[in-house]
């Protein structure tokens, strides 16, 4: 949760506790009308808080999940460059890699020489 998040909540919460001891005062001098209205301010103020507190959590997975993707994705990479050096660290002429490893060049020492 950022620093605005967390301000906005506070906001919400101290908002929710003015009007709600606005409501009971309402409801103490009889004012049924005002007492409804202003609980009702309460309960959005409080669920806007919940909200705040949920779209922070749904970023913060959204985020851990973007960076374990990235790991991964560079781990394949990591993996397929190891492979293709692998590939191009064996081969031992340029006659056996133009010809798909059938021929050897005359001055190629490799052991996998064919006859």
């Amino acid at each position: 949760m950022t620093r605005t998040d967390r301000a906005l909540s506070w906001a919400y919460l101290l908002a929710s506790f003015l009007t709600l001891h606005c409501a009971v005062v309402s409801a103490r001098h009889g004012a049924p009308w005002y007492t409804a209205g202003l609980t009702a301010a309460t309960l959005l103020l409080i669920g806007a808080t919940v909200r705040e507190h949920q779209a922070a959590d749904e970023r913060r997975a959204t985020v851990v999940k973007t960076e374990r993707a990235a790991r991964l994705r560079a781990l394949d990479e990591q993996r397929a460059i190891r492979r293709t050096a692998d590939t191009l660290g064996h081969s031992c002429c340029e006659r056996w890699w133009t010809s798909c490893g059938t021929q050897h060049a005359s001055t190629c020492n490799s052991q996998r020489r064919t006859v």
